[in-house]
Order: C-alpha cells, then structure tokens, then sequence
C-alpha cells in the first residue's frame, strides 16, 4: 500500500468527518434531516444535485464504456445533459412548488397530497419502488468504491465494498440529509478537478491528441466512429441507446428531492440551470476523455488495467505523485458516498416514513423518527452489500438497472402532476403498479425476447428494430400511456384541479408603475413563485 496515497485519501476523510459532525448540530427533526429544514441555499443544492446524480457511474462506469466503445460513448453525455436540463425545466421548480404547499418532505408525500389519495397505495407502490430498486442503486455504489479502493491500494474488490460500506453509512447515520448537501458539494469540487486534471495529464503523456487517436484508430478504426461503425436506422438506435439516459432523470427521487429542499425555488431557473449545467458538460467531458485517452495509453504500453471501469484510479496511480494521487482517489470516493448517501437517506424514509409512520399510522415523536430512520440506513447499507458483493460488479449495467426502474416508476406521474391537472390517483396507481411490475420482469430478464432478435415472431422483428436501447426507455413511454390512458377514465376530485389551476396560473407582478400583462410577464413558473413566497405559502 502506497503510504503517500493513504495520507491525501485520509485528509479528504477528515474533512468529510468534520462536515458530517457540523451538519449534526443542525439535525434535530424529521424535516431537518430529510430536506435539510427546505432551508437550502441554491447553490449548494444544484451542486448537491449534480455529485448525487452521476456517483460511480461518472468516474468508474462511463470511462469503462469509453474506453470499450470510443467516440460512440459520448452519446451517453447528450442524454445525461439533455436529462438535466429536462429535470430544472418540467420538475424542480414546480415540484418545490407544491411540496412547499403540502409540506411534503418526500416524493411520496407529494404524490399522495397532490393526487388526493386516501387508500395509502402511491405510497406503498413509492416505497416497494424506492426500496427495491434504490437498493440495487447503493449496492451498484458500493461496488464502485470497492473497485476504487482495489486499485488505489491493493486490496480486493470485496474488501474495498467492505470499506466503503463502513465510511458511508457512518456518516449518513450521523449527519442526515444536512450533512449529505454539504459534503455534496465539497465531492462535487473534488470530482470536477479530478476529471479536469486527468485528461490533461493523459494527453500529456501519450503526446497530444493526434497522436492518441492514431494510436485508437491502429488498434479498432470503429472507435473513432460516433456511430460504433453502424449505419442507417442502425446508427440511430446506437445512439438512442447510449443516450437514453434522459429520460430517467425525471423519475429519480434521490434527485428531486434536492429541489423540494431549496430555499427559493425562482432560483432553479436562474442559476439552477446555469450552474448544473456548466458543472454537467465539465465532468461528462473530464470522464468521456479520461475513459478515451485511458485506452489510448493502454495500447501503448503506458497503462495497466485489469478492468476498464478501474481506468481513471490506475492512470491517477500511474501519472501523478502518490499524495495528489490519493485526492484523486478521494475524488472518485467523494462520486460514490455522494450519490449513495443520498439514496439510502431517500430508501430510509421510503421505510421509517412512508410505511412505517404513514401506512401503518405509528405515531412517534420527531426525534425518535430521526433514529428510526438511522436503523433502517444501517439496514439497507447491509442489504446493499449483499448484493454488492453477489452481483456481477459492473458498475454501468448495474446503475442502468436501478436508474431505468426509478425512470419507470417515479417519472411518467411526476411529469403528468406537475403538469397535467386532469391526472387521476387510479392513473397513477395502475401506471406505478405496472412500472414496477414491468421493470422487475424486464430488467430481470424474465422475458428473454425483450429486444432480442433471436426471438420467435413478433417479439424478434420489434427485437431487431430496437435491438441495443434500454428496456426502461421504451417502458417509460409505456408507462406514461397507460396513467394517461387511465386517467381519461377516472375523474380527478374538483378541489385538485382548482389548486392545481390556481398554482401556475399567470400572476401579474406590480413593476412600481404598473402591472405587467402576461404577455409581458416573466415565466409562469417565476410569478407562481413570487405570489407564492409574498404570502409565505412556499
């Protein structure tokens, strides 16, 4: 084990450390340790958003995929984009809306108060949906920090889950949802100049760009191909399947949850939207390159690697001094504990709050809520690492799985309710029981024929159109059917759709000379909000 490693590794712990025990002065109730007392500055949020969007899957599983695929990998960049400007437009704003008005603290609490539903199913599907597949989420996680800590500093893949398990769910345990926004952004810092320094350093050694993609193009001419070398309609399901991670964004509740949290939701528009995306387009760059030039180096001779998804820790081992080496570690740790922190916050109250406290009507005090919601951290910590340390260890199938069933259950009724005031709670729960029905099916490979061109019939030619797309993408779309579907069959309660109508009508704002038409007004969402907060409703 390289001691100079460990040092810059340990002085990133103790500063997450110190975070973690701050943030514990200032969690002392349900709603504080949830959505940090919806007391959030916007920038932490945004920031906090972006480092529990991307977690492993940004510096492990995405440069595996481009150092396998090449230029078509990017592909995957436009979708993580174009889904990040998707969630500040149709959710954050409107979501915070509305939870502001319900004092929803969760994504089920919104859910149920905004679709008026008294028989606890949305909240039951919610919390089998979080539980299940937030869980698979953390485990995908975990075996991201095993295999950085493998290849840091030589111990096994398990052994590494092992660590990484212990350090995450201490300080979850101890700092809640405050201490997890705050240490966000210090991860979100560390993973933005790993994944700047990394690339550079690589060109660096390899010699510049022209001369790695010489390199490439000598050992496999399709990588240098946006398109894997496909062509036709087969070039267009290749990139749809590579970016087919946009429509998952809409339905990830360790994400929206940052929104809900935010002090002033006018600002998700403006900053929100700048920030988020500034800080999106730097890492997916820093990682997309890092996995590029890392196979470049690799086929020169200058790399080692014995896995591609390990490929960014062996070229921070092999470029760079063992103490800046060691922060590059802690980077790539501070991508895993930010996003998995998040989740087993969001798989906690899905069980201590949502079924414990409101389906079966348990009545406990704030506090004792707050250290019920430690013991189920502690216990989905250890089924994630039962399944982290059973599962395949891919990183990227891994997150793929759990994000494509977050995408299907949560998505389709979010972006109907915030956005559709004749959606019904029968619409939401038929569609949220066939999403999870459907994605646990599918991802579980219990219909072989799923895209499969092998398959008999039918089942073979659909196979063979969409042959390489991802089943949650074509079952988001499914799913946002049937609850509309439904929806036209069942009628909405008349109360719902009046407040619904009346939250993002179109308020006139008084300039100081005269009131501003709607035509002249600003966004509906920005006046919604200022009539909102004038009147201390949001």
């Amino acid at each position: 084990m390289n001691t100079e490693i460990l040092i810059g590794f340990l002085f990133y712990l103790a500063l997450l450390a110190y975070i973690g025990w701050w943030a514990n002065k200032y969690t002392k109730t349900e709603d504080q340790y949830f959505v940090g007392g919806r007391k959030v500055h916007v920038l932490a949020a945004t920031l906090s958003d972006k480092a529990s969007d991307f977690s492993g899957w940004l510096m492990l599983g995405y440069p595996g995929s481009a150092f396998k695929a090449g230029l078509g990998a990017f592909w995957a960049a436009v979708g993580c984009l174009f889904g990040t400007l998707a969630d500040y437009v149709l959710i954050g704003p409107r979501l915070r809306i509305y939870a502001g008005k319900f004092r929803a603290i969760t994504v089920p609490d919104y859910l149920e108060a905004r679709l008026k539903d008294d028989t606890k199913m949305i909240r039951i599907l919610s919390a089998l949906i979080i539980l299940i597949f937030m869980t698979a989420y953390v485990a995908a996680q975990f075996t991201a920090g095993g295999k950085t800590f493998a290849e840091g500093f030589g111990i096994s893949d398990n052994a590494g889950i092992i660590l990484t398990v212990i350090i995450l769910t201490a300080y979850v345990i101890t700092g809640g949802f405050f201490a997890v926004v705050w240490t966000d952004v210090v991860q979100a810092m560390f993973m933005l100049l790993t994944l700047i320094i990394v690339p550079f350093l690589a060109l660096a050694e390899i010699g510049g760009f022209d001369k790695a993609t010489q390199i490439i193009a000598q050992a496999d001419p399709t990588k240098l191909d946006p398109f894997g070398g496909a062509t036709g309609w087969a070039a267009i399901i290749f990139a749809i399947g590579y970016a087919s991670w946009i429509v998952g964004y809409l339905g990830q509740p360790h994400i929206v949850t940052r929104y809900m949290s935010v002090e002033d939701p006018r600002k998700l528009r403006r900053p929100g939207i700048f920030i988020s995306g500034t800080w999106t387009i730097l890492v997916l760059w820093g990682a997309f390159f890092a996995g590029f030039l890392g196979f470049a180096m690799y086929q020169a001779g200058m790399l080692q690697v014995s896995d591609p998804e390990k490929v960014i820790p062996a070229m921070a081992v092999e470029l760079m001094p063992g103490w800046l080496a060691g922060f590059v570690i802690a980077g790539i740790i501070s991508a895993v504990m930010s996003t998995a922190d998040s989740q087993l916050l969001v798989a906690s109250s899905a069980i201590a709050r949502d079924f414990y406290h409101k389906v079966l009507g348990k009545e406990v005090g704030k506090r004792q809520m707050v250290n019920i919601s430690r013991l189920v951290v502690a216990g989905v910590a250890l089924v994630g690492l039962w399944f982290a340390l059973t599962g395949n260890k891919v990183v990227y199938e891994m997150v793929a799985t759990a994000w494509g069933g977050l995408a299907v259950g949560f998505g389709p009724i979010l972006v109907l309710s915030l956005w559709w005031k004749r959606v019904t709670k029968e619409g939401a729960i038929v569609g949220m029981a066939y999403g999870l029905i459907s994605e646990v099916l599918l991802e579980a490979k219990v219909y072989g024929w799923a895209f499969n061109p092998d398959a008999p019939g039918i089942f073979g030619t659909i196979g063979s159109w969409f042959n390489g797309v991802p089943v949650f993408f074509i079952n988001f779309f499914v799913t946002l059917f049937v609850i509309i579907v439904v929806s036209l069959f069942t009628k909405p309660p008349e109360d719902v759709v009046k407040l619904h109508e009346e939250l993002f009508k179109k308020v006139p704002i008084e300039t100081g000379k005269k009131s501003l038409t709607e035509t002249r007004a600003k966004s509906q969402v920005e006046n919604v909000a200022d009539f909102l907060i004038e009147r201390g409703l949001a």
